[in-house]
């Protein structure tokens, strides 16, 4: 894949427990990494599984790998695209190659 096609910018967000002033417990979400990547719609097979299951504002994100996303999974993590939010349904780690990581997302309903 050529260098010219990751031209689009992503935050990676990361779900952490917070305690308020009160001590109670929170979920909140903050931004753990940022990075270039490759999206794009989903397209053949992909496409029509994630339509059966009304899906079809799923995308896949290309990310390249580095240390802070060895431990990426769908539970805990989300990303921000385009001031949208996208859930992440399933990490791939590309043949454990560690050079890229792809994500993909479904785009939550607001």
């Amino acid at each position: 894949m050529k260098i010219g096609q990751w031209r689009q910018r992503i935050v990676i967000q990361q779900n952490r427990m917070t305690m308020d002033k009160d001590g109670n417990q929170r979920n909140e979400w903050t931004d753990y990494y940022s990075c270039w990547t490759y999206a794009n719609n989903l397209s053949g097979r992909e496409y029509w599984e994630a339509a059966q299951v009304n899906q079809e504002s799923s995308l896949f994100f290309l990310v390249r790998y580095c240390g802070k996303l060895k431990d990426l999974d769908s539970t805990r993590y989300r990303i921000l695209f385009r001031d949208e939010i996208y859930n992440i349904t399933f990490v791939d780690f590309m043949q454990y190659r560690n050079r890229t990581v792809k994500l993909r997302a479904e785009k939550v309903k607001r």
